[in-house]
């Protein structure tokens, strides 16, 4: 739900006052709440208020990627998901500090980074004020560091994907034309194929 409201936030097309208002909003839910839920545990009465908190954030980011639509990081999942099986929240969780790595060296991925980044970046609130390249670089280290915080695989070998299967993995993502055009920063083949290398 977390690359739902930041793809919303940054797409290309069709970003709008709307869409940018509720990305904010759940984007700010989400990151107040999950780690408290993964804390909890399934099933633990314990987080009752994070969860609901969760769930309205993943409302929001619903609503919002439906009015401005996901990038390169769901493009880049996708083949995971209907190669290797697996699940859509991991697979984006797998791509997204490098498709953000990777938008942050174009101007306008910098500029929109730098807005979200008080959102998420609590800890970080004077590097996130001091320019908008410093805010954006702290906006992507947080979701670096994110996944090994919440217990997550961080790493592509770790879901069955070899050095071998980076070629097939970036074809299929580069057929993924209702996606990539939202994204902030163009991607070409090479350039997939190095989010993927960068992701093993």
């Amino acid at each position: 739900a977390m690359v739902h409201a930041i793809e919303a936030y940054t797409s290309h097309r069709l970003k709008n006052p709307l869409s940018d208002l509720l990305a904010r909003e759940a984007l700010s839910l989400l990151g107040a709440n999950i780690a408290a839920v993964c804390a909890a545990g399934e099933g633990q009465p314990a987080g009752a208020e994070a969860r609901g908190a969760m769930l309205l954030g993943s409302c929001y980011a619903g609503l919002a990627f439906a009015n401005a639509p996901v990038a390169a990081v769901h493009a880049l999942a996708y083949p995971l998901g209907s190669t290797f099986h697996v699940p859509h929240g991991l697979s984006n969780s797998l791509m997204l500090p490098h498709v953000l790595d990777f938008n942050a060296r174009s101007e306008q991925a910098t500029s929109l980074y730098a807005e979200l980044a008080p959102i998420v970046c609590s800890r970080q609130l004077g590097e996130c004020a001091a320019s908008a390249a410093v805010a954006a670089g702290a906006f992507v280290d947080h979701f670096a560091r994110l996944p090994a915080e919440l217990g997550l695989p961080t790493t592509l070998r770790e879901v069955g994907v070899a050095e071998a299967d980076i070629g097939s993995l970036a074809a299929n993502a580069m057929l993924q034309t209702r996606l990539l055009p939202n994204n902030p920063r163009e991607v070409h083949l090479d350039d997939a194929e190095r989010i993927y290398r960068a992701a093993l």
